[in-house]
């Protein structure tokens, strides 16, 4: 099935406005597919350069002037696919955009470790860059019983535009071959690793550990390596967009935790497959579904606010020493508002009394699997 990417409204409007385009995300979430529905509906003339066919890799390489030019000549629109395999693709296309400026730029990458390391410096200043997402819910309905109906789907399977059809075989299947082909082709490759079985087995700890904060001197012991490469192995996956890391918030150091992380999975389906958890959601004895849900909702809020352009929004999670808890605050500046997510809509919780007292202008949201649409959609507009 077709779905119509929010993203790509907003790409549209950052077209030909005097800057290269950057769109990371992970391979098969539909970058080359969103681009390409962008470029052919625009009317203009582009050209689509693969850049892992080796022909164009060694041609971008060279660096050669001429060579460039001519390979932007007669074109509007110039689209570098999977440009983080080209050695200094930064530069290449800082010179492309100094020298013609009337020839919009667009770079698609799966690694911001590679890619923006290599992007953002020669780029300063002239570009504009966006994550695209596995689906949104927000992209599949648009209303909250077509999402609550379809909200133990993505908990269990999640959101990779592939995984969408097929038997429940077929999919597991399609998953699992996703993680090993991912995890193989760029995690472990572009990362330099020299003992692969550590970050599949730091992926496994991960996955058993969504929702709760990290300790990096617990899981180095566990794969019996330093607190610091772990660290650095953590870092990695959250720039190949397996992973993103959420801090803790706080103004009184003494009372409340501001040091530890928490980590979520970008794709629910991602983190089944590493630990082969496919039971259904409901009218099982998962053990999981709180977390599973708590991920699923703040991974939603990311895609919906990337897709609302709302940039400024930093998302932590809050935890007094008396280990009193939000599940996950998002400030804009002065503004705060926490979220408690319950996967049940029995109870209404109540804000921890330290947390209220801490921060009265904070608003308080209950979400739960009824009511979690209206925090994570947008208008198509």
């Amino acid at each position: 099935m077709f779905y119509k990417r929010k993203l790509q409204n907003v790409i549209e409007k950052h077209l030909h406005k005097g800057k290269v385009v950057v769109l990371y995300g992970a391979r098969q979430v539909g970058k080359t597919t969103l681009v390409r529905g962008i470029v052919e509906q625009s009317g203009k003339r582009y050209r689509f350069v693969d850049c892992e066919l080796l022909e164009n890799k060694a041609l971008l390489e060279r660096r050669n002037t001429a060579d460039l030019f001519s390979l932007v000549e007669g074109y509007e629109i110039i689209v570098f696919d999977e440009a983080q395999v080209v050695r200094d693709i930064g530069q290449v296309l800082k010179s492309i955009h100094d020298h013609r400026p009337q020839v919009q730029l667009i770079a698609t990458g799966s690694s911001s470790f590679d890619l923006a390391n290599l992007v953002s410096e020669p780029l300063t200043g002239r570009s504009y860059e966006f994550t695209l997402f596995p689906l949104a819910i927000a992209e599949m309905t648009d209303n909250q019983f077509d999402a609550s109906q379809k909200l133990p789907d993505i908990m269990r399977f999640g959101a990779y535009p592939d995984i969408e059809s097929g038997t429940e075989n077929e999919r597991i299947q399609k998953l699992k071959t996703l993680v090993s082909q991912y995890i193989y082709k760029n995690v472990l490759a572009i990362g330099g690793i020299r003992k692969p079985e550590i970050i599949l087995n730091l992926l496994r700890l991960l996955a058993h550990q969504i929702g709760n904060e990290v300790s990096l001197r617990e899981i180095a012991g566990h794969l019996g390596t330093s607190p610091a490469t772990v660290d650095r192995y953590i870092d990695l996956l959250e720039k190949n967009f397996i992973i993103i890391r959420v801090s803790g918030f706080g103004s009184n150091m003494r009372n409340e935790v501001t040091r530890t992380k928490k980590i979520y999975f970008v794709d629910l389906g991602v983190r089944n497959a590493l630990i082969d958890a496919f039971a259904p959601i409901e009218g099982t004895a998962r053990g999981d579904v709180g977390p599973l849900f708590e991920n699923a909702f703040i991974i939603e809020r990311r895609k919906h606010l990337g897709n609302s352009e709302n940039q400024t929004i930093e998302g932590h999670f809050w935890r007094s020493v008396s280990q009193q808890e939000v599940d996950y605050i998002e400030r804009d500046g002065t503004a705060l508002v926490a979220y408690e997510c319950k996967w049940s809509d029995t109870k209404i919780p109540q804000p921890p009394p330290q947390f209220a007292r801490s921060y009265p202008q904070a608003r308080f949201e209950y979400v739960h699997r009824n009511n979690f649409f209206g925090f994570v959609a947008i208008s198509t507009g």
